[in-house]
């Protein structure tokens, strides 16, 4: 699949300030996480990796978990990295700015977390394979990505958007390296009063790099909202759905 991973960097960048205000979904799928953390990994040695650090949500929910916690933080934007590291003291040589799909790893770990991040995956078979050699012999990866319902509303409109994976073609490119020890998928619905604040939504958090255009004419503005309204307006609110899909993997023995 081809991604632009230099678009998505500018997007996160761009909306870096403004994404904890707004992104309700993904705090709710980060606290989702970190309850089947408590289910499934209540106690875990370290270290631990977690992939696509953002601003630091995930990372609060593995500090709040783990005692004493050596931690390993990546993100394809280099100064999340080195703020969510100032944060939450994790040492700046414990992070690792930069694409996981080409950066290399510099060790094992006990357990790879990742929230949100994995529907960015180009290559997410060689990505498994990748993290998979990654980990400890006993180790778990843990992690949400999206489905193919995931902003169904904004790609219907516009006609973009990622290609999303269904939970039985993830667990397809999974299975090779893991055995997936649970797996569960929800709609988020998130309702705004006008398709425009959808739209402002969107930048906001800069989740849907690949379908909304920051440089939209007021024709193609226009456009958007009169479709969106016509397609999904229900009762004076816009719906826009999150599709988040959760998996909880352990190494599968050789």
């Amino acid at each position: 699949m081809n991604i632009d991973k230099e678009n998505i960097a500018r997007h996160f960048r761009r909306s870096y300030l403004t994404y904890e205000t707004h992104a309700l979904a993904q705090k709710h799928i980060n606290v989702r996480l970190g309850a089947l953390l408590d289910a499934y990994c209540p106690t875990m040695p370290t270290p631990i990796l977690e992939v696509g650090c953002g601003t630091g949500l995930m990372t609060a929910q593995l500090v709040a978990r783990y005692t004493p916690l050596v931690l390993w933080i990546n993100d394809l934007v280099n100064t999340s990295c080195t703020d969510v590291a100032t944060r939450y003291f994790v040492p700046f040589n414990h992070c690792l700015p930069g694409d996981i799909e080409t950066i290399e790893l510099p060790q094992e770990f006990h357990l790879i977390v990742s929230a949100s991040t994995f529907q960015w995956l180009a290559r997410p078979a060689e990505t498994f394979a990748s993290l998979a050699r990654h980990l400890h012999p006993e180790g778990w990866l843990v992690f949400s990505t999206f489905g193919e319902d995931n902003c169904k509303e904004v790609k219907k409109v516009t006609g973009k958007g990622l290609v999303y994976h269904t939970t039985e073609e993830t667990k397809a490119l999974l299975t090779p390296h893991f055995d997936i020890v649970h797996a569960e998928e929800e709609h988020y619905v998130l309702s705004f009063d006008t398709p425009m604040e959808v739209l402002r939504h969107l930048k906001l958090t800069g989740v849907n790099a690949v379908s909304v255009s920051e440089s939209w004419t007021r024709s193609c503005l226009a456009d958007f909202t009169e479709k969106y309204a016509l397609y999904f307006a229900d009762n004076g609110t816009c719906p826009l759905t999150y599709h988040p899909q959760y998996f909880v993997c352990r190494l599968r023995k050789t």
